[in-house]
């Protein structure tokens, strides 16, 4: 829900789905992956910030605004990235996080930002657990309102939760009938998802149409999602963990497996945000090349190490192979 604290921004209350405008600064003086949450004297050198905000603009301002954005590029570049957040992520920490995955990660494409009601707090699982349940509706609606824009393609990435948020919008979707939305959403990547990984099959087998491409970022060194399964009763059911990698690639999804990556974070939740390398290959354009099949183009390309690292870690089902 909208709050009249300018540090808050949104409430972790449910509510109705709200459109809002923010512009997000991301400071050059840090390390790749790196956010430095602003203080009270913000240095911009340094420190994200966010400088400027147009709370509950209404759902005709939002269309126009995303309508002006898309209809300034040329055709072939009207794409819209999404970003549903995970577990315990405040709305400004959520966009901070955004952010620098479109800066680092060399997103130049319109962002639009899914902030649903996290409570922003580790003893609130729970909460968030519903809340991502509750939110499913509003993920579905804005998704709705993306594709009726001119916008060609729909990106979606979806951290954590934010997994469980997305798989459930587009089942909805699915249940709808709304073929034409869900025609328009290619790639669907989710990154650590935190999802029962039986689950997370009834709702991939409900979509129709399915992704036409979809990753999986999984790591075996995620904690996050070890304490979330240990909730659970353990057996390494949470699909982010990666112990159902093989049935994952049966199923025509692509997995990139960051277990062995060196410079991943504490807790191995946000590595696929944080990682250099990963950063690196996409740079470079050997993890595009890698999840396309194209290995080879790669070393022509003069990439070989990079290319060597992405056949390491990136699995791909037999389709994407055939597709070379």
């Amino acid at each position: 829900m909208p709050s009249a604290d300018p540090d808050v921004r949104l409430t972790p209350d449910r509510g109705a789905l709200h459109f809002a405008h923010a512009d997000v600064w991301v400071p050059s003086n840090r390390l790749a992956g790196e956010i430095i949450y602003p203080s009270r004297q913000v240095d911009p050198a340094r420190e994200f910030a966010l400088t400027g905000y147009q709370p509950d603009i209404g759902r005709a301002a939002f269309a126009q605004r995303l309508d002006r954005r898309l209809s300034a590029l040329p055709l072939a570049e009207r794409h819209v990235f999404v970003f549903v957040h995970g577990f315990n992520t405040p709305f400004s920490e959520g966009l901070y996080l955004n952010a620098q995955i479109l800066n680092d990660f060399g997103v130049r494409t319109v962002a639009v930002h899914y902030a649903w009601p996290s409570a922003g707090q580790w003893p609130a699982y729970l909460y968030d657990r519903d809340s991502a349940q509750f939110a499913r509706d509003g993920l579905a609606d804005t998704l709705e309102q993306v594709a009726n824009s001119p916008a060609i393609s729909i990106t979606i990435l979806a951290h954590s939760m934010g997994s469980l948020v997305t798989m459930e919008a587009l089942r909805q979707l699915s249940l709808e009938g709304r073929t034409d939305v869900l025609a328009k959403i290619d790639p669907v990547i989710l990154a650590s998802p935190d999802i029962d990984f039986d689950v997370f099959l009834n709702q991939l087998d409900s979509l129709d149409p399915p992704p036409g491409h979809m990753t999986v970022l999984v790591s075996g060194r995620d904690r996050a999602l070890a304490l979330s399964d240990t909730l659970r009763g353990g057996g390494q059911t949470r699909l982010g963990i990666g112990r159902q990698r093989d049935t994952l690639i049966e199923r025509g999804i692509a997995v990139i497996d960051l277990t062995g990556l060196q410079d991943g974070t504490l807790l191995g939740h946000i590595d696929f945000a944080a990682s250099e390398t990963l950063m690196q290959l996409a740079a470079n354009g050997a993890l595009s090349q890698a999840l396309n099949g194209e290995m080879g183009q790669s070393r022509k390309s003069g990439l070989g190490a990079l290319s060597d690292i992405a056949a390491r870690i990136i699995y791909l089902p037999a389709r994407a192979l055939g597709e070379r």
